[in-house]
């Protein structure tokens, strides 16, 4: 934790108390009965994701004094503290830390309960937003008509009450939707998958909670700023001894010791070709039929023809490469790239738009334009799945779901000639930080890490395209035969 000194990397600052209030309320008052368990708690998880509605987290906590018996837990309590890193305050007009003292969190369940020795006991509290627990006990059956980021708007405010930021791309066009029965959550979810962005070309919207609010986003408006241009990282990390000025460890921002240091580095996927093919990442046919028209209508798809219109993580350096991409361009088979062969992912779905009525100025209510939207939103987001690390760094709470970070490596090709260690240059570069887990343990020895899952769908340097077939030197060279089992048998 912080010490009165200079902070160094890997403390936090935790609030001085740490309430859990339960439903009963002190007596004669409206206020819920809290008890202070900041002296039991040892350690916080906080899990945030793009791929998940609302945080989450685990409290563990050692009860030597049978603190939690005076409530007791049932499941109705929330969890009131804050959390943040050292020059980050919770009063500044960005905060870039865990508020759950003016927004707390649900205490979903007890569990992991044991018994260390006869005084003790070890608790881990389950934790979620309240809005996951209120979207658990809603359904909505009513039609939405408008843009679908005021439709997200309109959920959040109104079904589900939140009072959190909401940070939102707009989406275009007007477009009107029937929900029927699913939750304010599911139905963003769904709502989403339909979204196509109003200034890049591109499709499919992401919805997420971080410590700033809930997010509803686009891939490229998470890795692009508003001029189309590749966002610049919140930090740098590197898993290489980074000198300065001849020590190791620099002092920067009056925080001792390397804030950008990496603990521990994986590569959990680097790329799976057969998944990519038959998932449609690089290519996809997609059929349609127009209930109105009856009309069938065939709809291919080619990842590379597709790249440079949208913007990638690996474009900062070559923004208009078609080569950055996670497939190379080489003559895979007869001329054809590995992007020629579109049944590989083949789907069937109905394309009719103009269900709905006009409106008053004539203008159609439409609904998403499948034939533009699928096989682009699940060839991007596949891209991104194809490249995927994981850091284990010091806890920085500016660092959250859906920022750029930058990671730099060491190759360990060494060039005839030279004893210069050089930077991978496919492993090295921007990355989108897909989840975080905050991990702060609250001895007086604690440190704050997070473990942080970073994807990219690019790399930071060009693959050497060939026009030449290399690859298939055994269909030409080899010939086969064919042979009867049973003729074999009886020689």
């Amino acid at each position: 934790m912080t010490t009165q000194n200079a902070p160094k990397a890997g403390d936090f600052t935790l609030s001085t108390e740490i309430f859990l209030a339960t439903y009963q309320s002190e007596l004669g008052t409206n206020e819920p009965l809290r008890i202070d368990i900041r002296e039991a708690v040892q350690e916080i998880q906080i899990f945030e994701g793009i791929n998940y509605n609302t945080l989450s987290g685990t409290l563990v906590m050692v009860d030597a004094g049978g603190l939690l018996d005076r409530l007791p837990i049932t499941g109705n309590e929330i969890l009131e503290f804050t959390l943040h890193t050292p020059g980050f305050t919770l009063e500044d007009e960005s905060p870039r830390g865990y508020n759950f003292k003016t927004f707390p969190m649900w205490v979903n369940k007890i569990r992991n309960i044991s018994n260390p020795n006869q005084n003790a006991r070890i608790y881990a509290l389950d934790f979620y937003s309240k809005e996951r627990i209120k979207d658990n006990q809603r359904k909505l059956c009513r039609a939405f008509e408008g843009p679908i980021h005021e439709t997200v708007r309109v959920i959040l405010r109104n079904f589900l009450k939140t009072q959190k930021d909401l940070l939102f791309e707009q989406t275009t066009p007007v477009v009107k939707y029937v929900i029927p029965k699913k939750s304010p959550l599911d139905t963003i979810k769904f709502l989403g998958k339909e979204s196509v962005s109003e200034k890049f070309e591109n499709s499919g919207f992401f919805f997420w909670e971080t410590s700033d609010g809930f997010n509803f986003k686009s891939l490229e408006a998470m890795i692009s700023n508003t001029a189309g241009k590749a966002k610049e990282p919140v930090i740098e990390y590197s898993n290489s001894p980074k000198v300065d000025s001849g020590q190791l460890y620099d002092t920067k921002d009056g925080v001792k010791g390397n804030m950008t240091k990496v603990f521990e580095f994986n590569i959990l996927k680097r790329f799976d070709t057969l998944s990519n093919i038959k998932q449609g990442t690089y290519a996809s046919r997609l059929v349609t039929y127009n209930a109105f028209t009856k009309e069938f209508k065939n709809v291919d798809f080619s990842y590379p023809h597709e790249y440079t219109k949208s913007n990638h993580m690996g474009q900062e350096q070559f923004p208009d490469s078609p080569y950055t991409s996670i497939m190379p361009v080489y003559n895979y088979e007869e001329g054809k790239l590995l992007s020629d062969f579109p049944e590989a992912d083949y789907m069937f779905t109905s394309s009719a738009i103009g269900m709905h009525h006009e409106t008053k100025d004539k203008e159609p209510i439409e609904t998403a334009d499948i034939e533009n939207t699928l096989q682009k939103s699940k060839a991007q987001k596949n891209a991104f799945n194809s490249f995927v690390i994981e850091l284990v760094v010091p806890g920085n709470t500016a660092v959250t779901a859906g920022s750029v970070i930058k990671f730099t490596t060491l190759s360990g090709n060494i060039p005839e000639g030279k004893n210069d260690l050089l930077l991978d240059p496919f492993l090295s570069g921007n990355y989108l930080v897909t989840e975080v887990r905050h991990l702060a343990q609250t001895t007086p020895q604690g440190i704050h890490t997070m473990t942080l899952t970073c994807a990219k769908d690019s790399v930071g340097t060009e693959y050497i395209p060939n026009d030449k077939e290399v690859l298939n030197s055994d269909m030409t060279l080899v010939q086969g035969y064919d042979y009867n089992q049973f003729t074999i048998d009886e020689s």
